[in-house]
Parts: C-alpha cells; structure tokens; sequence
C-alpha cells in the first residue's frame, strides 16, 4: 500500500529546504531516511539533484515518483535552525505529515529576527572582522566598515529589485573596487588588500569545498554543478573587479604595511561571529556557541600553520569543525548545521580562489605567480573537503560504536 500524498509532499519539501539549508548530497537521503524509518515506510529511496530532490516509494499499489525544486534563495541560520529542530521531533514523536508540512511552510515563510537596517550594519561589522583577520591594518578598518556597509546595501536592494539581483555579484564588485581605489590614498593603505573582505558573503567557499567533498563521496552530479557554479562566480566577482579598476584608474603604490598584532586576528574572529549572527539571523542564545566554535577552528587552523604550511592548516581546520560542531549540539546548544556552516565560511577557500583566479588572468596584479595561486587555491578546496570528510568519518564511527555498546549492554 503506498503511502498518503502528504507524507510524500513532507518528504519532497523537507528534501528540498535541506538542499537549501547548506547539507551536502550524501548527507540529505540519510536524513529523509531517518524521517521515513520514523513514519514506518522501508521501501523509499532518494535522489538529490543540484535543482531539486526525487523521492521513490514502492507498495502493493505500485510505485509513486514525486520530485521538489530547490531553486529558492539559501535559508538564513534561524531558518537552518528551525528546520533541524522540526526533523527530530518528526524522529522523536512523529506528527501528522499535514501538521509538519505546515509547520515546514512557516519556516520557510519566516521573516528574518532582525530588520534591514540591522543587518546591514551585520554586514559591516563581519566586513571588519574578516578584515582585522586578514588585512590587519589599523587605518583601513574605517572603508572597509563603509565598504561593508555598502554591500550589506546592495544586497538589500537586490532583495527588493530582481533585475539588480541578477547583476549583484558584478555591481558589488564593481563599487567595492571604485570605491577602494578612489579614497584608499586618503587612508594611505593598498587597495587591493581592501577588496576581499566586503565581498566575502559572495564567495563561493562553501559551494566549492562541498563541490569537491560530493565528487569524493561520489555524488558526481551535484559535485561538479557546484564546484561550475562556483567558479562562475569567481568569474562574475573578477570581471567587476576589472571593470572597477577600470572606472576608478590606477591605483597608488602599495604603502609599507603597518599591521596590527596578533590580538587583531582573534578580535576579528569574534567581530565576524558577531556580524554572522546578525547578518545571517542566527537563532536566540546561539551567540555564545557560535563564537566558541570559531575560536576553536580558527586557532586550529593557526595552530596547524605554525607546524606545517597553510595547506595543512586548511586540512586541520575542515577537520575539527564537524565534531565541534557535533558537541555543541549534545551539550545543549544549536543544531550542528548552525554553527558549522559560519565555521565553514570561516576558513574562506573562496578567497584564495578569487585570488588565484585574477591572477591566472591576470586582471589584477596581486602577485607575479598566477598559475602558482590558482593552484593553492585548488589545492585548498581539497584539503578542507577532505578535512571535513575525515572529520565527518570520525563521528560515524565513534557514533557507531557507542550504539554497539549501548545494544549489547541492554
């Protein structure tokens, strides 16, 4: 007998809202599965495609094929949130699939906690906190605050404007470049150093690294669409880069640096959970979860590269993300999928791409070896991907083995 409509519907939206929460193609049809196990259905199998999700059920009644888009804009952390939460308690104590269809469709339809005006400034405060990471320049800390601010703008009216959103990435790039290249002089620090950090919300870091994690765990299709897609963007980013610097002429010449100490880098850290959990509306007393888990996989990261090159510490940085993030969630914080995703866009691999792409086409001269950053950067994709799947991997089996003991001790 094959199952209600509506639990098939659960299934198919519940899919799709994962696709969109950030979860990668091996993981999604394991949970689905879960949900399933939960309803009593053993005969069910899932496909997740880059657009969408199919789901199979086979009865006595014959087989019923059911497919759900995924095309809608990616879900902030409350939404992640709210969604994880909905899937353990259908496990738990399972609801009538209409009530948690329902219940799915309010999640999707929730407005963010904070308003516009507010996650703008989030923007720009993660804007200098990735900043004091990775430029660390007292005297550029104010433009790239406005240079913050103006993205968080941008992105704002794209919301509102389709025809902007279509352009965004370029237009964002294309100001941000402008603006850097006009009133940098003024601060009397390198424009190029001030173009990365405003637009860190566009790069592809996580679309690559989970690209290339799929292609690993064999899921070939939604692999390689993300790792193209990513590097469609890169290309959309450098393209208004070049056309940026075009506007705005030549820049000056790249003053001696005067960085700040190493405190600059952790207040950064803390600066970016901060305008992440503004920005991305993370869920209610999150906050202090959040910039524990970033702290943690920040000073592994720096830790690793003190013992070995950055490779290395890309690698240890994938590594410890998934089992912090998996603590924070049995010691009572937020699911997972909350704190891992901004973990994950704390390791930025799509800077180093951007990077290495400009200068493989030699759109900016940021260093004389193109060819050799291309290459880091590739090479960084894949060593956070194999870091979280060796991470990921070490969870299994310790999950594995604590049910083991636990069957044979009943």
């Amino acid at each position: 007998m094959l199952p209600p409509e509506d639990m098939l519907e659960f299934f198919r939206k519940c899919g799709a809202a994962l696709c969109l929460a950030g979860e990668t193609a091996s993981r999604i049809p394991e949970e689905l599965s879960a949900l399933a196990d939960a309803y009593g259905l053993r005969d069910v199998e899932f496909l997740v495609v880059p657009t969408g999700v199919f789901v199979r059920v086979a009865g006595e009644g014959g087989v019923t094929v059911d497919f759900a888009n995924a095309d809608k804009a990616p879900l902030r952390l409350d939404q992640v949130d709210a969604l994880y939460k909905l899937m353990e308690q259908v496990k738990a104590v399972p609801v009538p699939p209409a009530e948690a269809i329902m219940q799915l469709e309010e999640i999707m339809a929730a407005p963010p906690r904070f308003g516009a005006i507010v996650s703008v400034l989030g923007h720009g405060v993660l804007t200098v906190g990735i900043g004091l990471m990775f430029v660390r320049e007292a005297r550029a800390l104010l433009i790239l605050a406005g240079l913050g601010l103006l993205v968080g703008i941008l992105r704002l009216l794209a919301d509102r404007v389709h025809v902007l959103s279509l352009a965004l990435p370029v237009a964002a790039a294309m100001a941000v470049t402008v603006v850097a290249y006009r009133f940098s002089p003024q601060v009397g620090t390198d424009p190029a150093s001030l173009l990365i950090p405003p637009l860190a919300t566009f790069l592809p870091g996580a679309a690559l690294t989970l690209g290339a994690q799929e292609m690993v765990t064999r899921s070939i299709i939604s692999g390689a669409s993300r790792l193209v897609a990513g590097v469609y963007v890169l290309l959309l980013l450098t393209f208004g880069i070049y056309a940026g610097m075009q506007l705005a002429g030549p820049g000056p010449l790249a003053p001696a640096p005067d960085r700040l100490g190493l405190w600059a880098a952790w207040a950064g850290v803390v600066l970016f959970g901060l305008g992440i959990f503004i920005y991305s509306s993370a869920p209610a007393r999150s906050l202090p979860w959040l910039l524990l888990t970033l702290l943690i996989a920040y000073g592994a990261q720096y830790g690793a590269g003190l013992l070995a090159d950055s490779l290395f510490a890309a690698f240890v940085g994938g590594l410890v993300i998934v089992p912090m993030a998996i603590v924070v969630q049995r010691l009572g914080g937020p699911p997972a999928q909350v704190v891992f995703l901004p973990a994950f866009w704390l390791l930025v691999p799509g800077a180093l791409g951007l990077i290495g792409t400009t200068g493989a086409t030699g759109l900016l001269a940021l260093a004389p070896g193109g060819k050799s950053n291309l290459v880091t950067a590739l090479l960084t994709v894949v060593a956070v991907s194999l870091g979280v799947l060796v991470g990921s991997s070490l969870m299994a089996n310790v999950k594995e083995s604590s049910r083991l003991a636990t069957a044979r001790a009943v």
